[in-house]
């Protein structure tokens, strides 16, 4: 544990913006199956967990399942999806630690008759862990005869002693800073950590095994069962949804094998990835936040976090301007972080922004029959290319300022975000053809997958273009009060305060915009080894400068700050 005490940043805004740490990210599915941000004023969100056992069954075109006679072990090779983000986390490998990976704080008040927390959310946990085995699923070599050597998703039977290693107290550990700024061997599970002294509990998973929102439903999953074993005591037996497996077989089905069960239409052809490709690896160099001097090829350390959580009246306020602008939240925050980046000094040769922007393709998944990826668990969140000419105008100065009006970049940001997944007309493809993202998937992934095994190397370094991920409102979701399913009455569990976060181990900064309890919150997450507080700080200040002036908000979003 670490012997000194690492806070995390937390912006004030007085009068309009109060801060706190959080992330925002916006799940939403229309009938149009659009991309992760749609409209602010027709939105409908994802239906929660289904409670109900579902029926899953393997058809012949899917991974098959392997088991070992006699020993109960279930093992499949890793999907594409899963593999790419599994490379990905192997980006922090050499520092011992594991990029994108998510995790969940809860800051928790326990009824004041619970004398030993610690119990109940072990309880709570052992129960999530049997109930889902995904989470307690380790990675093995791949079968010798793969001829894609993936490596393998492996589950055991549950051992109730075995699993319980991977939760763990730590009484003088002050926040969830502290606990990760600490050095610690990278976990082949998901975990679970109980902070007495904040009265915080953390969930961490990996990103190849669960992707934000899946991580979201699991938090609210362990919050219901820690109620209903705070209600009940935590010998009694569980109510019976909250212990039974909610699918037939215990490893998740891949994102390639829900496709192949419900896309009826033949997947499509190589060259159809490569042309959407092509807009991320063909045109001008990408704007980018400037890192440390020195930095490229450090090797990564400890990852940051900084926050900023407007006021219910300040999140309102801004939602209606984004309404009367006919653009989305994220639309908006997406032009203020494009303006507030090429703001900073840039590399001559910079006229773009590109990144790969985060889409869930559960929309088209759910309407195509599956249920399966409203599991807590599984990988269904890829990354489309977006590409954004013209960002950034060099002076003569050396200076670097705004290339585009906020309006004309929220506006295509807008068209974008708003496409239909399942029609979706590729940038720069004159052809005027549209293609279905759920049947180019699995080759596109294998470009992006090929694309990122490139990073770093000389004259290819990592991206470090700021990219957002909005979650959404949370409010549907993560609650106020847990109240436990028992008759006997509430179990008085509440919830004071919620925020999800990302272990980054890569020289770029992400944000996450999301809102609970009607306050909004962007969070900054870096890695201390490329940027600095005070830079990431400045970033957020001056997003959200851009932000208040483009949707010309009265008074601005940010009058001062104090930390």
């Amino acid at each position: 544990m670490a012997t000194t005490t690492k806070k995390p940043i937390m912006l004030t805004m007085t009068s309009r913006l109060r801060s706190r740490s959080s992330l925002f990210l916006r799940r939403l599915f229309n009938s149009q199956h659009s991309t992760h941000d749609n409209k602010v004023d027709s939105t409908v969100w994802l239906p929660t967990i289904d409670e109900k056992k579902t029926p899953f069954i393997v058809s012949e075109k899917s991974t098959p399942l392997s088991q070992l006679a006699g020993s109960g072990t279930v093992s499949r090779p890793l999907g594409t999806l899963e593999n790419f983000f599994k490379r990905l986390a192997d980006a922090g490998a050499s520092a011992n630690r594991e990029h994108a990976a998510f995790f969940t704080v809860l800051q928790v008040r326990f009824p004041s008759h619970i004398v030993n927390a610690e119990d109940y959310v072990a309880r709570a946990w052992e129960v999530v862990g049997e109930r889902f085995p995904a989470l307690r699923a380790e990675l093995s070599p791949p079968d010798e005869a793969d001829p894609k050597k993936q490596p393998r998703v492996t589950i055991r039977p549950f051992d109730k002693h075995s699993f319980r290693s991977t939760f763990s107290v730590h009484p003088n550990c002050s926040n969830v800073d502290e606990l990760f700024a600490a050095p610690s061997p990278i976990r082949g599970t998901s975990t679970c950590y109980w902070l007495p002294g904040p009265g915080q509990i953390v969930l961490r998973t990996s990103h190849w095994r669960a992707d934000g929102f899946g991580q979201v439903l699991l938090t609210d999953l362990f919050m219901s069962t820690l109620a209903d074993i705070v209600q009940r005591g935590v010998d009694a037996p569980l109510d019976n949804s909250l212990v039974q497996q909610t699918l037939d077989v215990p490893i998740t089905p891949g994102l390639e094998d829900l496709i192949r069960k419900y896309v009826k239409d033949p997947p499509s052809e190589a060259a159809e990835a490569d042309i959407l490709m092509h807009t991320y690896t063909d045109g001008g160099k990408s704007i980018a936040i400037p890192t440390r001097p020195g930095s490229d090829g450090a090797l990564a350390g400890p990852s940051a976090r900084a926050a900023i959580r407007m006021s219910p009246e300040s999140s309102a306020e801004l939602t209606q301007a984004c309404r009367t602008h006919g653009v989305s939240v994220t639309s908006a925050l997406n032009a203020a972080i494009i303006r507030a980046t090429a703001r900073y000094p840039q590399d001559a040769e910079a006229d773009s922004y590109v990144i790969f922007a985060p889409v869930d393709l559960r929309g088209p998944l759910i309407a195509a029959g599956s249920q399966e990826c409203l599991q807590p668990v599984g990988v269904y969140v890829s990354g489309l290319p977006l590409r954004i000419g013209g960002v950034v105008e060099h002076l003569e100065t050396g200076e670097s300022v705004p290339g585009k009006s906020f309006d004309a970049l929220a506006d295509e940001l807008s068209a974008f975000y708003s496409q239909d997944l399942m029609q979706y007309r590729r940038p720069g493809d004159t052809s005027g053809k549209t293609v279905s993202l759920l049947q180019i998937a699995e080759p596109y992934l294998e470009r992006m997958t090929e694309l990122f095994d490139g990073f770093p190397a000389p004259g290819c370094p990592y991206p470090k273009t700021p990219v957002i991920s909005s979650l959404g409102k949370m409010d549907g979701l993560i609650k106020r009060d847990y109240t436990g399913d028992s008759k006997d009455g509430a179990s008085g569990l509440r919830v004071t305060d919620f925020w999800v976060g990302i272990e980054n181990m890569t020289p770029m900064i992400t944000f996450h915009p999301w809102s609970w309890g009607d306050e909004l919150t962007l969070s900054a997450a870096w890695n201390e080894s490329f940027y600095s507080n005070e830079i990431a700080v400045d970033a957020l200040e001056k997003i959200m400068k851009e932000l208040g002036e483009g949707l010309k908000m009265d008074r601005g979003l940010i009058s001062s700050s104090e930390w």
